[in-house]
């Protein structure tokens, strides 16, 4: 990173007002199979959000939401770059990636006129990106878009969450290595996000942590704050149930999550490779200020119990971002130096959790 970029510029630090006295209501459940320790994963970078990652072919694409509100990326851990020019670049939440169509990168944000916007990777090019385009019009953006890709249609969708506390979705196809993005949002039916509640990144609390057979898994945080997962039908995106995922945790941040398994292919049940993609790892920052963790191997049915990871608090000052490779989820924060002097203000601490 040069010295004119460096560390991100940090601008402000963002003030967390937190009731005095609480904790996660949420009974501690068994410790993981195994953890590694938090590590500063972002170099001298600080930022204003969670760092989000996809693997491809092996080499790694990393993404964050400067301290100048600019989004950035690097390659493979090497230096950080700013993606796109500053101007089109500016975001107003985390930017969002997940490999589409296969072999390139795709990065998604909301952009500071509430539209959703995003850019490519150049096919055979690790750091050219295409410019940023945006996606239909009206999206009517509150928080960050989600990216999950349908096993039924090979298309992804982009589901975004809107001011009103409905969730806004769209599909964009595959066109032969190109993309196609739909002409319009359509807002989904059958449950309500914390609308303007906003959480600790001023932003919706939605989650959607990947797909299955034939369904997506929503996690999010509803009117009350607790945590909920939303089943939808990829044959005709009709939500087809929503329940509280046990507990009673009550999140100050929006939900992250991430399956484990085949990142670009659902495996049905009775194939190999099903039981991995049945694990899922969900977090969100507690009333307390710290990062909490739930489990479950089987594909969100039951939950081993939220947790704090292992290693002592992790206070972070943004939504958690899971990140998952076939075995490993990576967690990563923003670390917040007001409750924790371990690490730098701002800075992008993770760990691996197998």
């Amino acid at each position: 990173m040069t010295r004119r970029h460096a560390a991100f510029t940090t601008w402000r630090t963002m003030v967390v007002a937190l009731v005095a006295g609480l904790s996660m209501l949420m009974a501690p459940g068994p410790a993981a199979a195994s953890e590694g320790s938090w590590q500063n994963l972002g170099g001298e970078a600080t930022a204003q959000s969670s760092l989000y990652s996809v693997t491809i072919t092996g080499n790694v694409y990393d993404v964050v939401r400067g301290s100048d509100s600019n989004v950035w990326f690097r390659y493979n851990g090497g230096t950080w770059r700013p993606l796109g020019n500053f101007g089109a670049a500016r975001t107003a939440s985390p930017p969002r990636i997940i490999e589409f169509p296969p072999g390139r990168a795709f990065v998604a944000i909301r952009g500071t006129n509430s539209e959703i916007f995003y850019s490519q990777v150049n096919s055979g090019s690790a750091n050219f990106w295409t410019p940023w385009q945006q996606i239909a019009s009206n999206a009517w953006a509150m928080g960050s878009p989600w990216l999950s890709l349908s096993e039924v249609t090979g298309s992804l969708r982009i589901d975004v969450p809107r001011y009103d506390g409905r969730i806004n979705y769209q599909y964009v196809m595959n066109d032969n290595g190109s993309i196609r993005p739909g002409s319009q949002w359509t807002y989904s039916q059958g449950f309500q996000l914390a609308g303007n509640s906003r959480d600790i990144e001023g932003e919706s609390q939605i989650a959607l942590w990947g797909y299955g057979w034939p369904e997506w898994q929503s996690y999010f945080t509803g009117t009350d704050n607790r945590v909920y997962r939303a089943r939808t039908d990829q044959r005709n995106g009709q939500v087809t149930n929503v329940d509280q995922v046990p507990g009673g945790a009550i999140c100050h941040s929006g939900v992250s999550a991430a399956r484990l398994g085949n990142p670009t292919r659902v495996v049905r049940p009775g194939e190999g490779g099903y039981a991995n993609q049945q694990r899922v790892l969900i977090s969100c920052v507690g009333t307390d200020g710290m990062t909490w963790i739930n489990t479950s191997s089987s594909g969100g049915s039951t939950w081993t119990g939220w947790r704090q990871p292992s290693g002592g608090p992790a206070p972070s000052s943004a939504t958690p971002a899971v990140n998952a490779t076939y075995d490993t989820w990576t967690l990563t924060i923003r670390w917040n130096r007001s409750r924790s002097t371990l690490h730098p203000d701002n800075a992008l601490v993770g760990k691996r959790i197998n």
